[in-house]
């Protein structure tokens, strides 16, 4: 898989490395001592004024909360703005009801309409459309560009134009690899997206430095050069390279880290998947790998929850932390004859994570989206043609800024012959007419928009906990203090509420073109995530405070976090905020991930898993979302937005 001088390093995996430079220190480390770090960013605690403040009513958010979106098409659709915010939280508490008879219709009818413009819904109209490519098709999307998480953020930096995620980041590659993980979609050869890939290298700086965002989190830290730093301790490098020298943990949690990374035998049985889905994943730790420490649990907690499984150990069902390939339970792996996917995977991610694949979607349904665009490049980057969007008489049409308030059958479910779908815009409420609908949202918003569904759907739905996520993509005018610290990558271990990670990466090389310089003299953008978990409460309110926490933060109090703390880290290599920052901006996911307790997949008492119901169409309506899957993966948002159209197509 190498295909540069730095790959060949990593051709070694991970545990070969641990296993031969590592684990013969285990004497010294039992007798060492040392302070323990600070309690890592994935345990904040809310204090006790803020607690009272979960359940009450959310106050009015204006643009100081969402704070600048950067440049181009993305800038006034950075996550979930205020006003997405405050429209979602206005219907949640039913003040949209008495409108809903008053209602303008719009005289419209279509064939399908599609309820989120995210992978799901993009994925359903489309499919939708190759059976029936003269149908009448109408995507309805509560934000002010569609994508769903997979949106971007565009900065103009000293005359470079940059990207960074705002969400849904990384396609599982290379394609082989996804295919025997079963994380492949054909959907991508049908857009004819690119089958190899060659990656830039780093000029004028010599550190290894990955191809993706996640990876260098925990699964292949040999790719990159990591740090470690924790505030009265400074910058440890390359810390597994060197028996954790530099970092202030005591002699047994270096000897848990070094066993988590080395554990590779977990018990194997026929129900293996079943199995881990009855506990969470910190009692699986603790009960077969015996590690039961809190550092661990600290260290893990970020990175699960970044990684997709929304919280930490303490919540999640080791089943899910095996879908995500946490350490210990991805051994399973070898029980069926894949081995350990962090040996052979990793993540190809396109400037703008993957936006640049929903965009290749979106262009295939309405080919003027991106203007003259034919090219690669061209269809990534060209700026989105907003009146091609929703032109009547067109097969697709895509309507943003419409918050969809009700869904109903016209008459009973079971014999209507059409679909009732209101939406408010600009402040009015319309409704259409569809003969078919897919809802292509979360189970949080289907439960309360469907107005006519039934009681079972309504219960499987209340079974779809979300956990928020922030992402931030800070625009920097160089990365010299990286590269004069000899860091890529950085894991900081000090409660804040800006990240707790963040990496260079290597960009793919497109049309023959690196999109964005890697060169430390020159600008780039470094995206950081935090969850918000609370470790220790209850799954339903863990998410609650979470995601309360989220909202709370005004922009100005996260910028000042962040510049904050990359001075803490960074100074020592030169790094001046105000010299070096170009632009911070924000992304709050309010409902990012959906969090799986233990159960989730497989059913409890005898009953099915909650996915099994909502799978199966309502009259004339289906449920497309990637949390169907349990996990949410573009691949996965893919097949259930195939799934559901051709549920509707069958009618």
């Amino acid at each position: 898989m190498a295909d540069n001088k730095s790959d060949t390093k990593a051709s070694i995996t991970r545990r070969d490395f641990v296993g031969g430079t590592l684990i013969g220190s285990g004497a010294a480390l039992l007798g060492a001592a040392a302070p323990g770090l600070g309690r890592a960013q994935g345990s904040i605690q809310l204090p006790p004024e803020f607690k009272q403040t979960i359940g009450a009513p959310l106050r009015d958010l204006d643009t100081a909360w969402t704070g600048p979106g950067g440049v181009g098409s993305y800038a006034t659709a950075n996550g979930n703005t205020h006003e997405v915010v405050n429209a979602a939280h206005t219907f949640r508490n039913r003040d949209f009801d008495a409108r809903l008879a008053s209602a303008e219709a719009t005289g419209e009818d279509f064939d399908l309409v599609v309820v989120g413009g995210g992978f799901a819904g993009i994925s359903a109209a489309y499919t939708y459309l190759k059976s029936k490519p003269d149908a009448r098709v109408l995507i309805l999307d509560n934000h002010a560009m569609f994508g769903g998480e997979a949106r971007q953020n565009e900065f103009e930096v000293d005359g470079y134009r940059l990207w960074g995620p705002q969400g849904s980041n990384g396609a599982v590659w290379p394609l082989e690899g996804a295919k025997k993980i079963e994380m492949y979609s054909h959907i991508w050869g049908e857009l004819d997206l690119p089958t190899e890939f060659e990656w830039q290298e780093a000029k004028n700086s010599n550190l290894k430095i990955p191809k993706d965002i996640y990876s260098p989190m925990h699964l292949t830290w040999e790719a990159t050069d990591l740090g470690w730093y924790s505030e009265g301790s400074g910058m440890a490098v390359n810390p597994w390279a060197n028996r954790f020298r530099d970092v202030p943990i005591d002699a047994r949690t270096k000897n848990d880290l070094i066993w988590m990374e080395l554990y590779r035998q977990p018990p194997e049985r026929e129900d293996w998947a079943q199995w881990l889905d009855s506990m969470t994943y910190k009692e699986f730790m603790k009960n077969e790998m015996g590690i039961e420490n809190e550092f661990i649990d600290e260290y893990l907690n970020p990175f699960a929850a970044a990684m997709g499984c929304g919280l930490g150990t303490d919540v999640i069902s080791a089943y899910q932390a095996f879908n995500f390939i946490q350490p210990g339970v991805n051994q399973y792996g070898r029980q069926f004859g894949i081995g350990d996917p962090t040996d052979y995977v990793y993540l190809a991610s396109f400037p703008g994570g993957n936006t640049g694949i929903l965009r290749h979607l979106v262009h295939r349904i309405i080919p003027d989206a991106f203007g003259d665009a034919k090219s690669l490049t061209e269809i990534i980057s060209n700026p989105v043609n907003l009146p091609a969007l929703d032109v009547p008489n067109q097969p697709a049409r895509i309507r943003l800024s419409s918050l969809v308030v009700n869904v109903r059958h016209e008459g009973s479910p079971d014999t209507a012959g059409n679909v009732i779908v209101t939406y408010l815009k600009n402040g009015q409420m319309y409704r259409v007419n569809a003969d078919r609908v897919v809802m292509a949202g979360q189970q949080h918003m289907n439960k309360r928009v469907v107005s006519d569904l039934p009681d079972a759907y309504r219960e499987a739905m209340d079974q779809f906990v979300h956990s928020p996520m922030l992402t931030i993509n800070v625009a920097l005018r160089n990365w010299k203090f990286m590269d004069n610290l000899g860091v890529a990558s950085v894991r900081w271990f000090d409660d804040n509420m800006g990240g707790w990670f963040t990496t260079l990466r290597r960009q793919m090389i497109l049309d023959g073109k690196e999109p964005m310089p890697l060169d430390p003299e020159k600008p780039t953008v470094l995206t950081l995530y935090n969850s918000f978990g609370v470790p220790g409460l209850p799954l339903e309110e863990q998410a609650v405070a979470a995601r309360m926490r989220l909202f709370s933060l005004s922009y100005a109090e996260v910028e000042a976090e962040v510049r904050n703390q990359f001075t803490k880290m960074f100074a020592a290599g030169g790094f001046d905020a105000d010299r070096d920052i170009a632009g911070i901006t924000l992304n709050r996911q309010g409902h990012a991930y959906l969090v799986t307790p233990p159960g989730f997949f497989f059913g409890t008492d005898g009953n099915p898993p909650p996915s099994d119901i909502i799978r199966q169409p309502h009259g004339r309506i289906a449920f497309a979302h990637a949390e169907l899957m349990g996990y949410q993966m573009w691949e996965g948002a893919v097949h259930e937005g195939e799934r559901a159209a051709a549920q509707m197509l069958a009618i």
